[in-house]
Parts: C-alpha cells; sequence; structure tokens
C-alpha cells in the first residue's frame, strides 16, 4: 500500500474488478477479495515491467509477494479444478508473447494498426484477467462476457497510444516500440537527440493524431458495451475521452505559443520617437487580432484566454479617442466578439471556462467607452460578486468552481473566493463612471477610502502598481486631488533610476507603463520622472512595434487569500505560477495607451 505507487497509477486499478461486476452474479465478500488480489497482480505487473525495461532487481522480492498472495486470494475462491485458470493460463501466455511481439515490431519497416492493436491487447492481458474472474463466478451470458473483452481490448489501445506520448523520450532511448516514434519514422524524421524529437512530435502533429485515435478507440470501447450495464468502467471511458480532449487543447496551445515566440521581434529600434513609437505599436496590435474579433494572450490552467484578453485590450483602445480613431474596426469586431461569447449572462476568461467578475468588468467597461447600453440583467449578476464590505471577488461559486478545475487535489477554493483588490479596483473604476448615486458605487467608495493608505496588494498581480493604477484613474474621474497626489506620490517613490518600475522579478515594462500613466496625472510635479520613463519604454521597443512580455499575472494556490511569497516560476499550467504572455499584448497595449495619454500633452520628443 505504498503511498507514492498509488498516487503515481489510476485510482481504478484499485478496484479493477469493481468496473465490471453490475453485469455478473457475484456476492459483496466475493468481489472484494477480486479487487484486493487484482491490486496486488497489478502491482506486480508494474514491477515485473520495471524489471524487464530497466534491469530493476530492486523489487523482486515484492513481485513475489504480490503474486503469490494474489494467487492465494484467487484460490480460496476458485480452487484448483476451476476453469478460470485455463483462462488465468491464457492471459499469461498472451503476457508473455507481448514482451516478444514488441521486440519483433521495434524492428519492422511497416506496422499496421492491427498489430498495434495486438500488441496493446496482450500487453493488458492481466486487465482482462478482471473480467475472466467475474465469468467464472457467473458464466450465464457469454455474449456480454465477450463485449466486454472487446471494450477493453478497444481502452487498451487508448491506453497504449497515451503511454507512448507520455513514454516517448524513453522509449526512444530504450529502443523499445512505440507508435509515436513509429510515426516520425513514417515522417522521414530521425534525430538522435530525444529533445529535438519531443517537439516534432507536437509540430508535426504526430500527438495530436495519436490522440484522436484514442478517442476513437474509446468510443469504439463505450460502443461495444452501449447496452451493457457497467457504469463504473464506462465512466473510465468518458474520462479518458476527456483527458485526451484536454491534452490536444494543450498540444494546440503549446504550438500556438511556440509559433508567436518565433514569430515577434527581438532586435530593439535603432532610433526611435514617439509618434513612431505609437504607430508601430498600432500596427503590432492590430496584427495580431483574430479573424473572429477576438485577441489571444496568457495561457494557464484555464487555457489560452481569448473572452477576457479582448476585454481587456479593447478596454485600452478605446479609452483613448486618439486611440480610438486608429482602432475603429479592430474595436468593431471585438465588440461583436464579445456581445457572442458570454457565458450565460457574464463573461469568462475564454469561452470554455466559467464567469467571473474581472473579464466581466473589462467588458463592461469596452461596452461603457463604446457606448453600448448594458442590460440591466447583466448588471444585476455582476453585482452577485460585490461582497457586504463593498470590494469584488473573482468568483462566487465554491461548487461551481471546483467543477471547472476538476481536479481530485483541490478541495480548497477559499483564495479565489476572496476579496480581490485588483479586481475590485477595476470594478470601482466602471461604478465611477457609470452611477455615483448607486449603492453599489457607496459600498465600494467606502471600502477603498478606507483602506487607501494601506498596503493594497494585487492578487492576480505580481506588483500592487496594477491596483493603484486603477485606483488613481477612479480618484482621478471623480476629481479627489488628495488621494490622486497620495498614489502618485507612492509610486514615484519606487521609480528605477532608469526609468523603469519593477514587480519582485525585475524590470517589468507592463508595470511601467501603467506608473507612466499613473505619473501623468500630476505631469507638472513629475516631468523628470515622466521623461526618463519615456525615454526607458522608446529605447526598450522592438522593431515590431512590441514590447518584452512581462509575464505579470500570476495564479496563486486556490486556497491562499493572500498569494505565497516564494517566486512563481512561469509555467502554462498549475498554481502558484506566473502565466506566460506570449503574444506581448497586456504589455504593448498597455504602454501604448500611457504613450498616447502622454503624446496628448507633450509634443514629439526624440530619443
Amino acid at each position: 500500500m505504498n503511498s507514492n505507487f498509488i498516487n503515481s497509477n489510476p485510482t481504478y486499478y484499485q478496484k479493477y474488478p469493481s468496473l465490471f461486476s453490475n453485469s455478473f452474479l457475484i456476492t459483496k465478500e466475493q468481489l472484494d477479495l477480486l479487487d484486493i488480489s487484482g491490486y496486488l497482480y497489478y502491482q506486480a505487473t508494474i514491477f515485473t515491467d520495471r524489471l524487464i525495461d530497466e534491469k530493476d532487481i530492486t523489487k523482486f522480492p515484492l513481485i513475489t509477494i504480490c503474486q503469490e498472495e494474489s494467487i492465494k486470494i484467487l484460490t480460496s475462491i476458485y480452487g484448483l479444478e476451476s476453469n478460470f485458470w485455463i483462462l488465468w493460463n491464457k492471459r499469461r501466455n498472451e503476457y508473455l508473447e507481448a514482451i516478444v511481439f514488441e521486440k519483433v515490431l521495434s524492428k519492422k519497416e511497416v506496422v499496421t494498426i492491427e498489430e498495434y492493436e495486438t500488441l496493446a491487447d496482450t500487453k493488458s492481458a492481466f486487465g482482462k484477467v478482471a473480467i475472466d474472474c467475474l465469468y467464472s463466478i457467473d458464466n450465464t451470458n457469454v455474449a456480454v462476457y465477450e463485449k466486454l473483452l472487446l471494450s477493453h481490448k478497444y481502452f487498451s489501445v487508448a491506453f497504449q497510444l497515451n503511454d507512448d506520448i507520455q513514454d516517448f523520450k524513453e522509449d526512444l532511448k530504450k529502443g523499445q516500440f512505440n507508435w509515436a516514434v513509429y510515426l516520425l519514422k513514417q515522417q522521414n524524421i530521425i534525430n538522435k537527440d530525444p529533445d529535438i524529437l519531443v517537439k516534432y512530435l507536437y509540430i508535426r502533429g504526430v500527438s495530436k493524431q495519436m490522440y484522436l485515435l484514442g478517442i476513437d478507440y474509446c468510443n469504439k470501447a463505450l460502443d461495444s458495451i452501449e447496452n451493457i450495464a457497467v457504469p463504473k468502467w464506462k465512466k473510465v471511458l468518458v474520462d479518458t475521452k476527456k483527458s485526451f480532449t484536454t491534452a490536444i487543447i494543450e498540444i494546440e496551445n503549446y504550438i500556438e505559443v511556440l509559433t508567436s515566440e518565433v514569430s515577434v521581434s527581438n532586435d530593439f529600434f535603432i532610433e526611435n520617437n514617439l509618434q513612431y513609437s505609437i504607430l508601430s505599436g498600432i500596427q503590432f496590435i492590430k496584427s495580431k487580432q483574430q479573424n473572429n474579433g477576438s485577441w489571444r494572450e496568457y495561457v494557464n490552467q484555464g487555457g489560452i484566454s481569448n473572452t477576457w484578453a479582448t476585454a481587456f485590450i479593447t478596454s485600452k483602445i478605446s479609452e483613448s479617442e486618439n486611440l480610438k480613431i486608429f482602432f475603429e474596426n479592430e474595436i468593431l469586431k471585438a465588440l461583436d466578439f464579445l456581445n457572442q461569447n458570454t457565458t450565460e449572462t457574464l463573461w469568462s476568461y475564454n469561452t470554455t471556462w466559467i464567469e467571473d467578475a474581472d473579464s466581466t468588468n473589462f467588458v463592461l467597461l469596452s461596452f461603457l467607452h463604446n457606448n453600448i447600453q448594458i442590460e440591466n440583467e447583466i448588471l444585476e449578476n455582476w453585482l452577485f460578486y460585490q461582497t457586504q464590505n463593498g470590494s469584488f471577488s473573482t468568483y462566487s461559486d465554491k461548487k461551481y468552481l471546483l467543477t471547472a478545475l476538476d481536479d481530485k487535489n483541490i478541495s480548497n477554493v477559499n483564495g479565489w473566493l476572496s476579496i480581490h483588490n485588483c479586481v475590485s479596483a477595476v470594478s470601482f473604476y466602471f461604478l465611477a463612471q457609470q452611477n455615483q448615486n448607486g449603492n453599489s458605487f457607496l459600498r465600494i467608495k467606502n471600502y477603498f477610502d478606507k483602506n487607501l493608505k494601506n498596503e493594497l496588494n494585487s492578487y492576480w498581480w505580481t506588483s500592487s502598481i496594477y491596483t493603484y493604477y486603477y485606483l488613481a484613474k477612479t480618484y482621478q474621474f471623480l476629481d479627489e486631488t488628495d488621494k490622486v497626489d497620495y498614489i502618485v506620490s507612492k509610486i514615484n517613490a519606487i521609480q528605477n533610476e532608469n526609468g523603469s518600475f519593477s514587480d519582485v522579478y525585475g524590470e517589468n515594462v507592463f508595470y511601467t507603463g501603467l506608473a507612466l500613466e499613473i505619473l501623468l496625472l500630476s505631469p507638472i510635479k513629475n516631468k523628470q520622472q515622466i521623461e526618463k520613463t519615456i525615454s526607458y519604454l522608446l529605447q526598450n521597443q522592438f522593431s515590431d512595434g512590441s514590447w518584452q512580455n512581462s509575464n505579470a499575472l500570476q495564479v496563486p494556490n486556490a486556497q491562499d487569500t493572500v498569494p505565497n511569497k516564494i517566486p512563481f516560476p512561469i509555467a502554462p499550467f498549475g498554481m502558484n505560477v506566473r502565466a506566460k504572455e506570449f503574444n506581448r499584448l497586456f504589455t504593448t497595449t498597455s504602454v501604448l495607451q500611457s504613450l498616447s495619454v502622454y503624446e496628448d500633452s507633450y509634443s514629439s520628443v526624440t530619443f
């Protein structure tokens, strides 16, 4: 009962016979014993594979013990004369044949899918023993037994396809037959470096092709038992299909990120000026808009954002009348995309994720800046995210959120359901422009008025500059000069010597853009600081009009109401990570907006 072994293997192997038991007359005592016996033999089989593949003899005593205990249990159920042992010998021989057959296939130039099916089926021979066990106790329905075996065969092919992708590098090094390696060879892709080959596995579409094939085999497995009552087995097949679908999405995300990274410029402008910088930035953002009107940015646990990213960018380029003129067509397309992609009544991180207050914040701002009437039903549903003290949370329904995360290791999501100052600040900014007489506005204003002098962190962002940015703009709109001055002086104090601003990971262009716009709220007092920041931004613009991706979005552990202070790595999945800003859009848009605000007040400056 080693916990590491249990956690690193599919949980259904702990009760494998139970997956098929509904179709047979069997006592609970018998089924419990079969589950234990099956688990022990599964363990022995895994250790045997390791012995064969890795010459790891350390597990040899455990192999013997697991096999002995499993056989003892089976003998106590079937005795010595049962026909069950005929089936047992058949599965044992199949398993031994698989070892030989795999070596044969590794030397063949052409391997058919039928041969691969045979390999997968025989490698999983002892999985079929679970069905044999049940049939040996209740053999009244041969047709059901045979259909279950056929379903298991198809599942074994799907499982093997997934294994071949996961074990690609390992199998390649050992010279074992692997369908992914075989398909690459068929494309004449032969390279001795596994790290290079694994990229080809995704770039050439082989992994996606294999997952799609795996889904087909899961469908065949389900079709073959359509009229058989084995709900636990069907759930395994459906869950496997779901995991393959998720894997395909992750592959497509990986390809998109990779393609974007190789397409953007890494060369800075040799000479730059304000007008050219703004025009170049405009063209870059235009070039990244999708045909459906969306922009795509950041990749994390929920995938790539299209809805939230589109709303964020649209709200930015719609706020400045100067920018709005340049983006007239792009804004219309973006608004059309947002109108067509609500989740029920509100908006979400992307079109497949659940709704949240922050994505809706930026859609509301986009509508507001473009004089689009906002329905009362939308506002009522959005205000459901406002808490008792006036602040906002990003998510509000624990059950809904846990279902979306779909991770058995996550049960506590209090952090994602808690008060988030960064989200609240954007909500405050919208409410100030939408209705200053409403109770919702008065409550959130009271919240920030009380807490402004406290340290207001940004839950989803790596710096509090984000929260103070929206607060500064809100108080400026409300003409509360004392509060604006407080924020401006706070930001002024953290400027780097070269004019940039940082988060805990170093200089950050995204926050530099936001901070510049804050400083511009008090241009006379901060003229020198503003000029230094402008100089920094113009010197650090790439030749395609973009600025360095800042990876400023963080994903704290769902249970943490205050983000952990340990450094978060950049990763496309998981928690306590920073999401990758692979298209440079949030950074470029924020800098572009600040430069546009600057241009409204200052004439051209050449650096």
